[in-house]
């Protein structure tokens, strides 16, 4: 019998893997596992007591959750092992991400039969309520890879003293990134009214308060003065628009910057160290749901900028979530 070729080998790896992981993340949340040591450690024995399971399995299934990152285990040579939750796992439980996505891949079927999505998180209606839950926790999702944004874009250094404007800023966490790295950078956010509430914590944590300013609204309506802005960011925007509707906002944005300025787009992109199966996942989930949500390619983004602006190539982000990437156009 031949042998299988190493790549099938790998890929049959990696999917029993994912597979694995996934079933005892779930099966510790339905029993409980994770509820159990919200409060306190515990031994391997305290766990199974709570969630009415034995020992021995519950002991391998502990294990294997602290090899996945989601718990973290003190052992000794006297008494048994104690587990607790990380930081990951603790962020994870408190948010509605605590069933990773579940509520929108459960509905996969039913939406390639239908091609109707769960949920219509693009919709300007219903838009505010749905952000206002998430932004946190997507603010911290993508820290790293907002930091490195402001690294690779020299923020500080080749980029000082800006005016940022930050459509749909969501937790802020990209302008204010930038504002962290100089302080005579200034940000104003543009939102809807709670979202900001969100934006305003984040300029706290990162000493940036007093630089920011906020304007309240459908980014899409707000009025925006103009010539007023170096550098305009819009990021994790575009995949939630319609062509027309991007077309439109580049419009608004070129006019709201500055000659010279800059506008920054920061969305999905091809470039990860990781490949495109993190971005066609994503595309995925982003259809599940939104109406009209979709994955701009570079292409696509620079035939709706148009002529008005001159754009740079790809700047891939190679930090978690490994789909993330910017794309740089300057005003003519």
């Amino acid at each position: 019998m031949t042998g299988p070729d190493l790549q099938s080998l790998q890929t049959y790896f990696h999917l029993m893997n994912l597979n694995g992981s996934a079933q005892v993340y779930h099966t510790a949340l339905e029993l409980g596992v994770f509820d159990a040591l919200l409060r306190e450690a515990k031994s391997a024995a305290q766990v199974a007591q709570a969630c009415e399971t034995r020992e021995e399995p519950t002991a391998l299934l502990l294990d294997a959750l602290s090899r996945l990152g989601l718990l973290s285990v003190e052992r000794s040579d006297q008494q048994p092992s104690v587990f607790s939750l990380t930081e990951v796992a603790r962020m994870i439980l408190m948010s509605e991400y605590r069933e990773l996505g579940d509520q929108y891949w459960r509905h996969l079927p039913d939406f390639l039969r239908t091609g109707r999505p769960m949920k219509k998180m693009d919709a300007a209606a219903e838009s505010e309520e749905h952000y206002q839950s998430r932004v946190a926790m997507l603010g911290w999702m993508l820290s790293h890879a907002a930091a490195e944004a402001a690294e690779r874009l020299d923020i500080g250094g080749r980029r000082t003293g800006l005016s940022i404007l930050d459509v749909g800023a969501g937790s802020g966490v990209w302008s204010l990134a930038m504002a962290a790295r100089d302080v005579n950078t200034n940000v104003t956010a543009v939102d809807w009214p709670a979202v900001l509430e969100v934006a305003r914590e984040t300029a706290e944590t990162l000493g940036a308060q007093e630089r920011l300013q906020t304007l309240s609204g459908n980014f899409l309506e707000v009025e925006l003065p103009a010539g007023a802005f170096d550098l305009a960011v819009a990021a994790n925007v575009t995949h939630l628009l319609t062509a027309e509707q991007n077309r439109s906002l580049f419009e608004k944005l070129h006019a709201a910057l500055r000659p010279g300025g800059e506008l920054l787009i920061i969305d999905a992109l091809p470039g990860s160290s990781l490949g495109d199966v993190p971005l066609a996942l994503y595309h995925l989930g982003l259809v599940l749901r939104t109406e009209n949500g979709h994955v701009y390619s570079p292409q696509e983004l620079r035939q709706l900028l148009g002529d008005r602006f001159a754009v740079e190539p790809v700047i891939p982000l190679d930090a978690p979530p490994h789909v993330v990437g910017m794309l740089l156009a300057r005003k003519h």
